[in-house]
């Protein structure tokens, strides 16, 4: 929808001149139209942060009369914390809220959102939309700063009642480019996220990692989110493109790649993933493993 937002976190990739590039109502409008045209049937708001619109209530209600049948919204969260908006919302027909996770203390949040509150508010928001029993999902964000408690994230928002969560590396791109210490190889994150993984299915919790093909991942292939499956069309202020062919995706292989067994099967690594660490991660799996899934 566009690039403002009212907080800024250290990881994000919005450059101060991006916050100022946002889409008009008409032009959401419009895009809302051609979408349905074209046959798609789920929707996501995103940004920046979509709650800072005044008129994200009345989009959603055009979502869900156009005959959207997924309507979510991608958010930090901090609105969910007054009863009010989260019911207009949910009137409105939104059917899921996602959450961009920083940690599970306030400790957390203040090194990476720069204040405490914001951790309440966050929580007070997730209570709100377990009143209503509305769908939320975690996006966990994996950085230098908080990838050594993955485990206990999961664990505390679990508690809380997110049945989903969804581990994300951030992105070396735009604003975040000049922080490349952000950005933690995934030999070294991955003990934490097995444990997480494990920790998340004695929970009866849904723990899922996007962007990390499954050489990088072995024994936890059922926990690799394929983001091939995601048929997504982006609608930005600049431009349009479906998310397969974006730079901000699993989409690149490496020469080592070919002689994978699973290469068909395989969504590939992210650009700037390569970039920063090379390919010494990248183990091609040269046998069938006879997984469940192949």
């Amino acid at each position: 929808m566009g690039y403002d937002c009212n907080v800024q976190c250290d990881y994000c990739t919005i450059t101060r001149e991006m916050r100022s590039r946002n889409l008009t109502t008409a032009a959401i409008q419009q895009a809302l139209e051609e979408g349905r045209r074209d046959g798609l049937t789920d929707l996501a708001f995103g940004g920046g942060e979509p709650t800072l619109r005044k008129d994200l209530v009345k989009l959603v209600h055009l979502a869900r009369k156009l005959g959207y049948e997924t309507i979510k919204i991608s958010s930090n969260g901090l609105m969910y914390a007054y009863p009010d908006y989260v019911a207009a919302l949910l009137d409105a027909g939104a059917t899921q809220f996602n959450l961009a996770i920083m940690g599970w203390n306030r400790r957390m949040y203040e090194s990476i959102m720069g204040q405490q509150r914001f951790f309440d508010l966050v929580v007070e928001g997730v209570g709100r939309l377990m009143e209503r029993q509305a769908q939320v999902v975690a996006d966990i964000i994996m950085k230098n700063d908080t990838w050594q408690e993955l485990p206990e994230t999961v664990q505390f928002w679990g508690e809380l009642g997110i049945p989903k969560h969804v581990f994300w590396l951030v992105s070396l791109t735009d604003r975040n480019k000049d922080f490349p210490e952000s950005l933690v190889p995934v030999r070294t994150i991955r003990p934490k996220m097995f444990e997480a993984f494990d920790l998340g299915v004695s929970m009866g919790l849904d723990v899922v990692s996007r962007h990390i093909p499954r050489c990088m991942l072995p024994g936890y292939w059922d926990h690799v989110w394929d983001v091939r499956t995601d048929n997504v069309y982006i609608v930005t202020p600049e431009s349009r493109f479906w998310l397969r062919d974006s730079r901000i995706t699993a989409n690149t292989f490496v020469a080592k790649c070919e002689a994978c067994h699973l290469k068909p099967r395989c969504m590939g690594i992210r650009r700037d993933y390569l970039d920063a660490m090379g390919d010494e991660e990248v183990l091609p799996v040269l046998f069938d493993t006879a997984r469940p899934d192949g």
